[in-house]
């Protein structure tokens, strides 16, 4: 090291190791932006897939919703309403008689 010291001076082996340094600063940097870079990739493929997710969820609800108008639309009628009376309420006519079955 002294053999070192004598050939290159106290100055050039100060300005070595603050190239080390500023070397070793850079690349710790380097390291971390690239960290970033690679978690927010992952941060977006993941957001992507949560969108299509929702984005099939809200399809689904459309057509159930679509559905349903379509199910009101029909119990708009007399007929209609006579078979949610007779469906969902278990209504029966004046001259019929409703006979239930167990299961």
């Amino acid at each position: 090291m002294n053999s070192l010291k004598a050939k290159l001076g106290p100055k050039t082996l100060r300005n070595i190791g603050k190239q080390v340094a500023i070397m070793a600063i850079t690349m710790l940097a380097i390291f971390q932006a690239g960290r970033s870079i690679s978690g927010s990739i992952d941060r977006q493929v993941y957001l992507k897939h949560q969108a299509q997710v929702l984005a099939d969820g809200q399809r689904q609800a459309e057509e159930v919703n679509k559905e349903l108008r379509d199910g009101l639309s029909s119990y708009r009628s007399s007929q209609g309403m006579e078979r949610l009376a007779r469906e969902r309420l278990n209504l029966a006519g004046p001259d019929e008689i409703i006979v239930r079955i167990g299961k």
